[in-house]
């Protein structure tokens, strides 16, 4: 049941993962100078890649919170992709929509892609020129995730208010 302190508890929650998602871009940022700086072997692509793996993990945990807290309904099968699709989809009555920017459920679709290709690697290196270019996407992506995570935030305590 949605409740004024519940609404609150979730945009805490929230707030504790954007925190996390800016500890990890420190991190990113650690790995991508290095790289620029001339670091070119594939243990430096694959830090990187950790790097942008987990900052998409928090990403999608973020997702969850607000997916289990409004409608707790994913398929079993592609439920990641599903998953991204709700959060640029308002239920009226029931949730506002994260994302109102379609590039951003570009950008966060193709961190799906390179999580699952990291994961699926299997005794392969990263290819350095794929990578470079989900390095761009993560860095624009999360600098806009700031503003995106505040507008989600207001929408949730405009409607904890009303509770």
């Amino acid at each position: 049941m949605r409740t004024y302190k519940s609404l609150l508890a979730l945009a805490e929650e929230l707030d504790g993962d954007a925190l996390e998602m800016d500890r990890l871009m420190a991190r990113n940022r650690t790995a991508w100078e290095r790289i620029l700086q001339g670091a070119d072997d594939p243990v430096d692509w694959g830090a990187l890649g950790f790097t942008m793996q987990t900052l998409y993990g928090v990403l999608e945990n973020y997702f969850l919170r607000i997916s289990k807290y409004f409608e707790n309904n994913l398929p079993s099968d592609r439920w990641h992709q599903a998953l991204v699709d709700k959060m640029a989809i308002e239920i009226p009555g029931i949730r506002p929509a994260l994302f109102t920017n379609p590039d951003h459920v570009k950008m966060v679709r193709e961190l799906v892609r390179f999580r699952h290709r990291l994961r699926n690697l299997y005794g392969e290196d990263l290819d350095p020129h794929k990578t470079r270019a989900v390095q761009q996407t993560v860095m624009e992506f999360f600098v806009a995730f700031p503003q995106i995570h505040a507008a989600f935030l207001a929408k949730l305590r405009s409607i904890a208010d009303v509770l």
